[in-house]
This record gives structure tokens, sequence and C-alpha cells, in this order.
């Protein structure tokens, strides 16, 4: 059972008081831009598998300002320096090595979705300056999150701490254009001198001020994911949360294929929308024949437009 939600391990007021401090009051860093297309737009491509039957991962937990919506830049706790993190490509039965470092002045944790591993050994929390290495083998095919742990883990998520991992199943899918999109959640107020910084208390009430996907509102409507008509078309789709269900939907078409948590031995087929948690993930499969517009949204509409919208543009 998680640090989080353990019922013998309580947030220590103490603990949770200094937390909220060091939460409301972020210096701001170095600006975000890790996995940055040329556009400026956050790369939704899915990076390629290697061929290495070992990968090495190292994630470093670092403080960064990143703008979420225009105009809005917000300090955020980060790993490798992007909310959402840079993704990771692997392929089932990789042997995983991962390295974590904290380089902030608070302590912070990692938890793999991905991996089979003991809780209470390698994702426990890692002080300042200090670091782990630890391996797992991808024993499953799917798209999976990863993030900080810490108690509160909903403090640490909705700051930022959180990236998805795909593992392609070992037997590999038919070729297709791929994307990844990270669902999530920001809770902000605005400061003085139009600064702006997490809110926990939206947090715990779930009055999201953005919901987004790969970390900014709306980016992909002015830098739409381009595919060409008849093109096979791959949505690695994780819902990072830390709170809200996602209804995900193409407007225009149907998802030929939905695969629950990106495994395809969990298939469902003619799919119109399909929820994923907080903390799961889906793979969606379509092949668009008709050039236009086909936007994505999630279909929970109170939301929609607090940035949810991007846009799959179709091509001769």
């Amino acid at each position: 059972m998680h640090a989080y939600c353990c019922p013998r391990r309580f947030i220590a007021p103490a603990l949770l008081a200094s937390t909220l401090v060091a939460l409301l009051t972020l210096s701001a860093g170095p600006f975000a831009s890790a996995q940055n297309g040329e556009t400026g737009a956050f790369s939704a491509a899915l990076p390629a598998v290697g061929s290495e039957h070992v990968k090495n991962v190292t994630v470093v937990a670092r403080d960064a300002v990143q703008e979420i919506a225009p105009g809005v830049k917000v300090p955020l706790w980060t790993f490798n320096g992007s909310v959402p993190a840079p993704f990771i490509h692997v392929r089932q039965g990789d042997e995983v090595h991962v390295t974590f470092q904290n380089k902030t002045p608070l302590a912070h944790s990692i938890d793999f979705h991905a991996a089979t591993t003991p809780w209470n050994v390698w994702y426990q929390p890692v002080a300042p300056g200090k670091s782990l290495t630890f391996s797992f083998v991808a024993k499953y095919p799917g798209v999976f999150m990863f993030h900080c742990g810490t108690p509160p883990a909903f403090m640490h998520i909705s700051s930022g701490m959180y990236g998805a991992v795909v593992v392609d199943p070992a037997t590999p899918l038919p070729p297709a254009k791929e994307f990844a999109l990270v669902e999530s959640e920001f809770y902000v107020h605005q400061g003085a001198n139009n600064t702006y910084q997490p809110d926990v208390q939206k947090v715990l009430d779930v009055k999201p001020d953005y919901v987004v996907f790969n970390g900014m509102a709306d980016q992909y409507q002015e830098h739409p994911l381009v595919v060409k008509a008849g093109q096979r078309i791959r949505l690695y789709v994780l819902n990072a949360g830390p709170t809200l269900f996602s209804a995900f939907h193409v407007i225009g078409w149907i998802f030929d294929k939905v695969y629950v948590d990106g495994n395809p031995a969990n298939i469902l087929q003619g799919v119109q929308t399909y929820t994923i948690p907080p903390g799961g993930g889906a793979a969606f499969e379509l092949t668009i024949t008709q050039p236009g517009l086909y936007p994505f949204v999630t279909h929970a509409f109170a939301y929609t437009g607090k940035g949810a919208v991007g846009v799959i543009k179709v091509v001769k």
C-alpha cells in the first residue's frame, strides 16, 4: 500500500504544514522547456523505442517555472525540468534501470506504475541532494504513470511531478503515427505583480483553474497533431489527475480500437468516448480518411473549456 493511502501513515500535521508553506512559497526556477518542439509547444510525438533490452532512465527532481496557459507562469516541482516529464518508451520484457536524483530543497520520491517492486524499499522519500537507483522488468504492455508519492501526494502531483511510460508489447502493433498525451489539472491563484502560485485549497476542493494536455492549456489548437488521411493514428493517453476522470473523445470520428490501460490484450472496438481514471491510461487507434480538423477533448464539458482541447489536423 502506498505511503499516501496507508492508514498507518497519515500525514503528520507538522509535515503537512511545512510542505504547504514550501508549496505556497515556491521560488522561480529555470523556465521549463524539456521536450518542447520547434514551435514552443510540448512535442506530443512519442519518441522511438530503442533496440537495446536494458533501458537506462534518469529522473531528476528539480524546480522550474512553466507557462501553463498564455501569460500564466507558475513555479512547479518537476521531473527533468518539464511538466509532464519527458516521455519514457520501452518494450515489454526490457530491464529498466532507474536513477532518481533530488536536486530540490524538499524530499521527493518516484513511483512507477509500470514496475512490480517493493514500495517500502524504492518508493520512499529521497532527501535533498541524494539519489537512489533501482531496476525493474517491464512485464506488461501499456501506458503507465510515474509520479512523486511523497505525502501528501496530491500536492506533489498537482505541482507537476508526473510523467508517462509507454511499454510496447513484445509482438509489435501495426505501424502508426503515435502520439502521447498526458491530461492533468492545475490549481493556482494570482499573487502580486501578475505572478501565480499553486493553490492547495483548490486542490482539496477539486476546483481546477486549468485542465490540460501535456502541461499547457489549448496548445494543440494552435499547434495541431498533423497526420495524413488514411494513416493509422495511435494515441497513448494518460490521466495524471490528481483527481478528475477523463472522458476522452475525438469530435468527428470513432475509435476503431481502444486498448484498456494501453494493453492490446484488453481491446474494445467502435468506441465513441472512453473514461480514464486518475492514475490510469488507454491507447486509442483510429484511421481518419477525410481531410479536416478533428478536436480531441475530455467530454466532461465543465472542464473542457479550461484547456483540455486539442486538434488532429488531417491532410491529403
